[in-house]
């Protein structure tokens, strides 16, 4: 008698199986993932800001409180609050990245820098 060489309907269930465990154990840590990295995007833009406004300052009395250095990004909405002596640059995300948190599980949900270094929070800033 002749076999014929092939897959059962069952062979292929379990691999399935299998594949859509994986999906689901990876699929989180993926998602996260991906949201630091925007979170670090979102980091240099504040940092890139911070330098334009300390050169800003050196130029003028006081730190730049317009939008004219405001930086861009689709994923993170930027605010500057600033006086003669002192700022504080505010990236507040939208949408999906609302969701990040750093690995002691601190919500990543709002980062600031100000005129001194100090970044908030700063579990996030890692």
């Amino acid at each position: 008698r002749k076999r014929i060489k092939g897959f059962t309907v069952i062979e292929l269930m379990i691999v399935l199986i299998i594949v859509a465990i994986l999906v689901a154990i990876a699929y989180p840590s993926y998602i996260q993932y991906s949201r630091k990295a925007k979170r670090g995007e979102a980091q240099q833009l504040l940092m890139n800001w911070s330098i334009n406004q300390e050169i800003w300052r050196s130029n003028n009395t006081s730190y730049n409180a317009t939008d004219d250095l405001k930086p861009s990004h689709n994923l993170y909405n930027f605010a500057v609050a600033a006086d003669a002596v002192s700022y504080t640059l505010t990236a507040t995300p939208t949408g999906d990245q609302d969701n990040d948190k750093a690995k002691d599980g601190t919500s990543c949900a709002t980062l600031r820098l100000n005129q001194n270094g100090q970044k908030t929070p700063a579990a996030c800033w890692d």
